[in-house]
């Protein structure tokens, strides 16, 4: 038998019964509420009675107790309750919990005296649905993108899961392990794995949680795949300025993997038609981000007739270094085309790149480079190297 203080619950209740009341002179049970709705066998469940004494009563009441029976027995009891005067009422909490699943006939039995000696009883009527437990789980892995995946538990039984842990375990070692909130019945939710020492490999996903003081598990095998592309660099939207003997190659240096580039460096590979120009035939981009780009400015010395200048791209990917070559063709107007891979939003002419420094575009008269001096100050190209 379990004694139950007076304490204010904020849970949303349900009526068992509709709203009829049992009462003793000025005393009635106004209606009782089912906490929760749906409980199963271990669940403690809450029925909670709401007793008033008339307004139009002549005198209080002294509630001595108030019961929770089943067949004959106390289940559950709130005691030396005060006294309840004219037009007062009272919530009285009653938890107790069933071994067995099953339809549930109760009473609630309030039992005081009047001011005037009269004894107060009253009973009634409390039906409770008991379910068997259903403790059952389940995890499955969802979205993968080139670097994470999310893995989520969903709860398909009737019991709360508190204590939510989920790791990744490869070759019966744990790499990784993630915590999440509690989850109620029919709710389900998510962690991110990073997949870094995961791609390629059967990982072993856990979850542990606890039910009722109860600790369960619910695995999951899956095999992440590596669909990461690793950043390559190409040379895109490409301008070529001839002058006498020399060439000016800008355009984008843009990364078409998704994952980053660092240490990007075009070169000009020097060919028996082609030296390094001035003031620089190499520039330095940096890092470029996968699917981003970064614009370049070199220069070449040509002799005879070259139809291509080849430019030495260098990078670091994956820890790796790369080298490659690209041969951007040169164009008697002037122009060559555009190299294939994406387009930059931003032209070669612009001042702002976003990486590997600003350019002052300087204009050519008759394959004279000119200088613009203003008010006595020189504005001068300004490059990175």
């Amino acid at each position: 038998m379990a004694t139950v203080a007076l304490v204010a619950v904020t849970s949303v209740l349900v009526a068992s019964l509709p709203a009829v009341s049992a009462q003793s002179g000025q005393i009635v049970v106004n209606s009782t509420t089912v906490e929760p709705r749906e409980p199963y066998v271990g669940e403690l469940v809450t029925v909670r009675a709401t007793v008033s004494n008339f307004e139009s009563s002549s005198g209080g009441a002294d509630l001595k107790e108030v019961t929770l029976r089943s067949g004959g027995g106390i289940v559950a009891e709130a005691s030396n309750l005060g006294t309840l005067g004219p037009g007062g009422s009272v919530d009285v909490p009653l938890s107790t919990t069933f071994t067995s699943a099953g339809e549930k006939q109760l009473k609630v039995h309030v039992s005081g005296r009047h001011e005037n000696g009269n004894v107060i009883n009253v009973e009634y009527p409390v039906i409770v649905t008991v379910e068997e437990r259903d403790v059952r789980a389940g995890l499955s892995v969802g979205e993968q993108t080139n670097d994470t995946v999310n893995v989520e538990l969903t709860n398909y039984g009737n019991t709360n899961l508190s204590n939510v842990e989920i790791t990744a375990s490869v070759n019966g070692s744990q790499i990784a392990q993630r915590y999440t909130a509690n989850l109620d019945p029919d709710a389900n939710r998510s962690v991110v794995f990073d997949t870094a020492d995961m791609s390629d490999r059967v990982v072993l996903f856990t979850a542990t949680y606890t039910v009722d003081g109860e600790t369960f598990t619910t695995t999951l095998s899956e095999e992440i795949e590596d669909d990461s592309v690793p950043g390559e660099i190409r040379l895109t939207s490409i301008e070529t300025t001839q002058r006498a003997g020399s060439v000016t190659i800008q355009g984008d240096a843009a990364n078409v993997g998704n994952t980053d580039a660092s240490s990007v460096l075009l070169t000009v590979k020097e060919t028996a038609n082609v030296t390094h120009g001035s003031p620089s035939g190499g520039y330095f981009v940096g890092r470029v981000e996968a699917s981003e780009f970064a614009t370049f400015d070199v220069t070449a010395e040509l002799s005879g007739e070259p139809t291509t200048v080849p430019i030495e791209v260098s990078y670091i990917v994956d820890g790796d270094r790369v080298t490659t070559t690209q041969e951007v063709p040169l164009d008697s107007g002037g122009a060559a085309p555009v190299a294939a891979g994406s387009q930059s939003e931003q032209g070669p002419g612009s001042n702002e790149s976003q990486s590997g420094g600003s350019q002052l575009p300087l204009p050519v008269i008759g394959g004279v480079l000119v200088v613009v001096v203003l008010g006595g100050v020189g504005i001068y190209r300004w490059r990175q190297h």
